[in-house]
């Protein structure tokens, strides 16, 4: 990061929701501003070590970058517990909004992983926004992601297909509990009364959430399709994914997004032997020409250069899924 660059904190509401977050700024007049949303679980406005190099690289590209603490985290205010997706898209608006009125210029929005989801909401509902970049952000429902994980997870684990078969099951049934608006407590006794899956324990995995807030989360993301937000998005759309992520499936969600986002706005691309953070190798590192194309596309988006239209390169396998 350039020793002329700065910083200023800043504090956005949103009706009785306060969000604290920082605004980092070049050493000049910035070509645009990124509004960095971070992933799932309590995520801070670093997103724990995953935004610090990614913001070092493009204010030294002269691009100025902002994020703040999600509801209930650092100095925010609220519960994150209580922020599904269409809420965390609100807070990110209103966070827009603040910085089209504190820097100018195009301002647009950068989510990773569950702030895919966020920020493909909140441009769809927001025509202010210049431009959106999904990192590891699924084109499919929350639902379809974790059986997708999972599935995969269990098959690299070494767990018998029976086995798989049993935890397919008990994930239907557990669905089928949160869509039926069952409690926690509810769910901790019909688990108990039909037992739980082998794998389960095998792996030491959790059976349930630890908490009913948790679990009241969960069961407000899990059928939120991206899908429509997709096919309303008007500005230029990048969506980047590691090919060997094995939490986002990536060859489904490449193909909602080129089925929904139009042809001319949409640049997508997959990095060959990155997981799911677009890191690689041993410590992990950025896949090498992951920052490159971001700061290419952010520049060619505020100075409106014509998107690369789905200038994808293909890597990587699909699992299976649940």
């Amino acid at each position: 990061m350039s020793s002329e660059s700065r910083s200023q904190e800043l504090t956005v509401p949103n009706e009785d929701v306060r969000l604290a977050g920082t605004l980092w700024l070049p050493g000049g007049e910035p070509v645009a501003t990124v509004l960095m949303h971070p992933g799932s679980g309590p995520s801070d406005r670093h997103n724990d070590v995953f935004f610090p190099p990614i913001r070092a690289h493009l204010l030294d590209a002269g691009i100025a970058v902002a994020s703040f603490d999600k509801r209930g985290v650092g100095g925010s205010t609220g519960r994150w517990q209580a922020a599904p997706i269409a809420a965390q898209a609100s807070d990110a608006i209103c966070c827009l909004e603040r910085l089209q009125a504190v820097v100018g210029g195009p301002v647009g929005l950068f989510g990773h992983s569950q702030g895919g989801w966020v920020v493909v909401d909140a441009a769809a509902r927001c025509s202010d926004a210049a431009f959106v970049i999904t990192s590891s952000g699924p084109g499919v429902t929350p639902e379809r992601q974790e059986r997708y994980a999972t599935h995969l997870y269990m098959k690299r684990a070494g767990i018998p297909e029976d086995e798989i078969d049993e935890v397919r099951r008990y994930y239907d049934d557990i669905i089928a509990m949160m869509r039926d608006g069952a409690s926690l407590a509810l769910a901790r006794e019909q688990v108990v009364a039909s037992g739980f899956p082998q794998a389960f324990e095998t792996l030491r995995l959790p059976v349930l959430p630890a908490d009913e807030a948790e679990w009241e989360l969960i069961a407000a993301l899990i059928d939120y399709d991206p899908y429509p937000a997709l096919t309303r998005i008007r500005v230029p759309t990048l969506a980047l994914f590691g090919g060997d992520d094995p939490v986002t499936p990536v060859d489904e969600s490449t193909l909602a997004f080129r089925h929904a986002v139009q042809p001319e706005l949409l640049r997508i691309e997959v990095f060959a032997g990155a997981d799911h953070r677009l890191e690689s190798g041993d410590p992990p590192r950025l896949v090498a020409g992951y920052l490159g194309v971001l700061t290419t596309f952010i520049v060619g988006a505020a100075t409106r250069t014509p998107c690369h239209p789905d200038a994808s390169s293909r890597a990587g396998g699909s699992g299976g899924d649940l």
